[in-house]
This record gives structure tokens, sequence and C-alpha cells, in this order.
């Protein structure tokens, strides 16, 4: 059971074993994660958005001899995918952390049996689990039977990306470009960026957050189809935030959760667990309306005042009293994220099949939102989503 499940279960009832390193083994999903590409594609493919997607998407053609480039609007890849350095003495993900599947999938990305993938993964199991409920704080340690994921352990999902798939493709990313027209009515697809820079390519691949895509920051000539407009606008991609505090000592259990309605999760969770190291450090991870209410609040420093209003509730005045630092990460104030991620509503495969559909087979879209697998929401499945587009466009 992962994290939301777990959640949803734990609160709805009124309410992980130490860490496990790991070597790992790929999976036989050999079809999914294109060792049997056969490419037909001769020409150049232009990749909007160093996320995991995009990353991934251009170490599949790197690998392929295709030609590319990748055009990201921030100064640096990741997308949502973003290391912390300093709080601790242990790297921290700031945005994806969870691993959300067999940590086998990491190899399966890498999809190359020479590549020594010797990661030290957490079996992420925690103990010690309690529940804020009308001003009380409960124990309900029991909980931890049924919720089980992984982690890593000295790195992090940015780490991953760095080590195994950037170095490859380094030379192909550009930064801070804000792409805001793409226009495909022609032979090649011309892109156009904030600053008038001009791209020209064979073919497109879109891998910009949802949110991008809702608030039409780029352009598309001719204009998007009336029916992908409106399967664009079923999906939610809600306020997103993660605080991560530092303390002189540790006063808190492995999970505390909060009951909250329907929509909405909020978890202040030892960032710590099964880590090397001594250093006491608390995570706060919330999406929807409970994280809408800290972003609102308009400043980091207001942010982490009101945790610690919070935390000195619950804990009784320990958080500002062992306080050493605060670090926030607004994901709803980035202006090329502006939220946490992908939640679908009915219709899932509909929609999805939808979305899926290129613009006149020159224009084609992957991200945590686009995979038809069902792993959206995730940093696996928003790199396993660039496999499965590029086996379609590598084939046209």
């Amino acid at each position: 059971m992962n994290r939301s499940e777990f959640l949803k279960h734990s609160l709805t009832m009124g309410l992980g074993l130490p860490f496990l390193s790991s070597l790992l083994t790929a999976c036989d999903n050999q079809s999914l994660f294109g060792t049997d590409f056969q490419p037909t594609f001769k020409g150049k493919v232009l990749i909007i958005g160093a996320g995991a997607a995009g990353i991934t998407a251009g170490y599949i053609l790197q690998k392929h001899n295709i030609d590319f480039q990748i055009l990201e609007a921030n100064s640096d890849f990741g997308g949502r995918v973003k290391r912390l350095e300093g709080l601790a003495d242990f790297p921290i993900d700031l945005g994806g952390e969870w691993i959300h599947t067999d940590p086998a999938i990491l190899s399966d990305l890498i999809a190359d049996p020479a590549m020594q993938a010797n990661i030290d993964i957490i079996n992420y199991r925690p103990k010690t689990i309690s529940i804020w409920r009308n001003n009380k704080l409960r124990r309900m340690n029991f909980a931890s039977h049924f919720y089980r994921e992984y982690k890593f352990k000295s790195t992090t999902w940015y780490g991953f990306f760095e080590q195994f798939m950037v170095p490859s493709i380094a030379d192909k990313m550009e930064f801070e470009q804000v792409v805001t027209n793409i226009d495909y009515s022609g032979d090649q697809v011309q892109v156009t960026t904030a600053a008038g820079g001009t791209y020209q390519a064979d073919r497109v691949l879109v891998t910009v957050p949802i949110k991008i895509l809702q608030g039409e920051m780029i352009n598309f000539e001719p204009a998007w189809p009336q029916e992908k407009r409106e399967a664009l606008d079923t999906i939610d991609m809600p306020a997103g935030l993660k605080v991560f505090l530092s303390f002189s000592e540790r006063f808190y259990p492995d999970i505390v959760m909060e009951s909250l309605t329907t929509g909405t999760e909020k978890t202040f969770y030892d960032a710590a667990f099964g880590k090397d190291t001594n250093d006491a450090v608390l995570g706060l991870f919330t999406v929807g309306e409970s994280a809408r209410r800290y972003t609102n609040l308009g400043s980091d420093e207001k942010i982490v005042e009101e945790v610690l209003n919070e935390l000195d509730t619950i804990f009784d005045g320990k958080a500002s009293r062992f306080l050493q630092e605060a670090v926030v990460q607004n994901w709803s104030a980035e202006p090329y994220i502006q939220g946490s991620y992908s939640h679908y509503g009915s219709n899932f495969d509909s929609t999805m099949q939808i979305l899926l559909e290129p613009l006149a087979n020159k224009v084609y879209f992957a991200g945590e939102a686009l995979n038809e697998g069902g792993n959206t929401s995730t940093v696996h499945g928003a790199a396993e989503s660039a496999y499965r587009v590029l086996d379609r466009l590598l084939k046209v």
C-alpha cells in the first residue's frame, strides 16, 4: 500500500522495517523500456522541458543516435525533481521523493546492462505513527503493518537522473529557454521562445507540467482541437508544498497525519528515517486545500511561522525550542510548475487517449500526467511516459 492509499484508509479508520540496501536488477519488461526499439524516424526531435520525462526522452534518443535538443525554462534540469543539500548531512528530495513501486524500475529506466546501477534503497516502513485529531495526538502504530514503500538512502531522484542519464545528454540541454509558441502548420515544427529565439524540428515532444498547458502559457498554431482542450481542463493539479525543518533534538514519531477532508493530503514525517545520520529533520508534505492554506500566506517566512505554531501545539512548544533551520519548497509559486501533480477524475482512459493523441503527428506529449499505464503522479511514471510516447514517435 503506497502513501496516498495508506493515508486514505488510515484516516477513514479513524486513525515501513529498518532500511534495506539492495542492488537493482532489471525487470523483464524490455518492450516498454525500449531495448527493442526499431526506430524508423530519421529527423530531429525538440523536447520542451527537462523534467523526468524530458530527461528520459533525451536519454532514449541519444542511445538511438537520433538528433534532438532539450529546451528548459528554468536554470537547471529536474522539473519537480529537486535536491536540497546543506540542511542535513544527507541530500533531501524537495520534490518527488518516494519510489512508489519496486526499485527495480530504476534499472529498467536506465535500460543499459553495461551500466552498474548499484543504488542503496530504504525499505520505508515507519514504525511509530500518530494522528492529530481534535487537538489530541493519538498513537496508531498498528498501521505500520499496512504501509510499505521505498526511498533512496544516500541519493535522491535528482541524483538518479544526474548520475545515470544527464551525463550523456548534458550538451543537448539549453536552460532559461521559455517556450511561448509552437507552430506545427508547416512541414517542420517551429518553436519560439520568450527571448525571440526560434528552433525547428521534425517532431516536438512537450513534457511541461499540465498546469502550464492549462494556463495556455504555450500557444499552439493551429489551436488545440476543442475535444483536447476540454479533456485537459478535467485534470486537477492542486497546490503543493514541502517544508523541511532541522532540530537539535528529535521529539516526533516517524509519521504524524492530520485528519483532513477528501482530496487533500498533509503529513509530517521523519525525513531522516533509514538514513545513515544522527541529524533530526522533519518534513511536511501537503497537497490540495491544506497546501493552499500555506501558499496563500505569501512568503516562506510566514509559512515557516505557521508550521512552527502547529508543531508547537502538537508537541508542547518543542518545535520552536529545538529548531535550527527551515527550508520551504513552494511548488505552487514556481512559475513553470505552478502546483503539485495531476489528479484525474472519472473517464481516465478516454481522457488519456485524447490527450496523448499527437497534433498532426508532429507534436507529442509526455509527463507524469500522461502515463497511459496508470502510473500518473509519480516520478517513475513521468519517465516511463517518455518510453511509451517515443515508442510511437520513432515509428512514424
